[in-house]
């Protein structure tokens, strides 16, 4: 499956994913948190917070699916005189 990252912010240690990246998931399961949490191919998935905890895979929050990302379109009326 494939997504794009929509939050990069407040990251643990090591992590490196990117907002606005699309990124393969190789496993999806859900940890100790009941967080559903993706496995990324190509980037670090293992570390520690700053508080010292390991942390493994990445929140689903942070992605959307590459299928369900939108652009936002401005439409502008001009009057023709």
């Amino acid at each position: 499956m494939k997504v794009t990252c929509i939050n990069d912010a407040k990251l643990p240690n090591g992590a490196n994913i990117v907002k606005g990246q699309e990124y393969e998931v190789v496993e999806k399961f859900t940890n100790f948190a009941d967080q559903v949490v993706y496995i990324i191919a190509g980037v670090t998935n293992e570390g520690t917070t700053r508080f010292d905890m390991p942390w493994r895979g990445y929140d689903s929050a942070r992605f959307s699916k590459l299928e369900t990302v939108e652009e936002d379109a401005v439409e502008y009326n001009y009057a023709l005189n």
